[in-house]
């Protein structure tokens, strides 16, 4: 039987950050190219492209139907369509025992906060200076800090399992955060380096004539101009922390501390019948996925046209 953070985890990744920057960057190739093609293609590919998004759609399809059933219905042989539609199982959810919905909510968006803090921070500042200091080996540095990217985060699981511990950090949320305040997401250093290179020179020129230091330039000029690019940042680690189970599950043990992930999982335990029997009550489970799904869509519906103006910009100059 399907583990519930199986499930939690196929249905998040249409919103992953890996999949909303993949989606985003290959729209804008596609309507540039769209443009160029004779009406006959253009037919055959928006028929081509309502199919991939119709198969793609399927599985959050099975969620909201799934959350409609009845126990009975949810864990026996599977159909699609309920014999009878059960609203009954999102007021479940909120009696659940020990289901804490607003309180996992909660918990969520204080270390989204934490990170996105300690991200925008330190990766808009190492960008800066990859993009305005011309150092020697600038382009090794840069090409150095990509090269990172290649490094599986299992890798370093174990090590930095070991120094949380040492320290005193386990059942906190610091291992959750804290490297994001030294600069370690790659891809955002890269992403914010992409869209400063997009900025006309002649600001930064012009800020130097005026007699503005280097903070001021920073503070005043490009973070604002970096709009975009910074909400995208919010979008892709507001999504990220909503899908992050591995780390809370390593670090978090008190209940009261629990993410949204683990409040999901935490359902398998509610028939659990021993320690290889147990029943997943897979109705309750989607209408907690469900109703979890709730900020992170209100997020992304917001924030969507400074989301594609920024992977616009992004890809402008290399």
């Amino acid at each position: 039987m399907h583990r519930p953070w199986r499930l939690f985890s196929s249905q998040f990744y249409l919103f992953s950050p890996v999949s909303i920057s993949n989606w985003a960057n290959s729209m804008l190739r596609m309507k540039t190219e769209m443009n160029k093609k004779p009406l006959a293609v253009k037919i055959f590919l928006y028929v081509a492209l309502i199919s991939l998004s119709l198969t793609l759609l399927l599985p959050l399809a099975s969620l909201v139907l799934t959350s409609f059933k009845t126990f009975d219905e949810s864990v026996g042989v599977y159909r699609w369509i309920p014999n009878q539609f059960n609203f009954n199982n999102y007021r479940d959810v909120f009696a659940l025992e020990g289901f804490n919905y607003w309180g996992y909510l909660r918990n969520t968006l204080t270390i989204f906060v934490l990170k996105a803090i300690g991200t925008v921070l330190t990766c808009t500042l190492t960008a800066y200076g990859l993009v305005r200091f011309n150092v020697k080996y600038r382009n090794l540095i840069f090409t150095v800090l990509l090269s990172v990217i290649l490094l599986p985060g299992e890798l370093l699981a174990i090590p930095m399992y070991q120094l949380y511990l040492s320290v005193g950090w386990f059942d906190t949320y610091y291992p959750l955060f804290t490297a994001c305040f030294f600069g370690t997401d790659v891809f955002m250093i890269f992403m914010f380096r992409q869209f400063f290179m997009s900025i006309p020179k002649e600001l930064f020129e012009a800020a130097e004539t005026d007699g503005a230091s280097e903070f001021k330039i920073y503070s005043r000029i490009l973070l604002p101009l970096s709009r975009p690019a910074i909400m995208t940042c919010l979008i892709l680690y507001f999504t990220g922390t909503y899908n992050d189970l591995y780390g809370p599950l390593i670090y978090i043990s008190s209940h009261d501390k629990w993410t949204m992930a683990q409040g999901i999982k935490s359902i398998e335990d509610i028939f659990n019948l021993g320690p290889r029997d147990y029943i997943v009550p897979w109705n309750l489970v989607s209408a907690a996925t469900l109703l979890s799904l709730i900020p992170v869509l209100l997020v992304f519906g917001f924030a969507q046209k400074q989301f594609m103006d920024s992977m616009a910009r992004t890809g402008i100059k290399g």
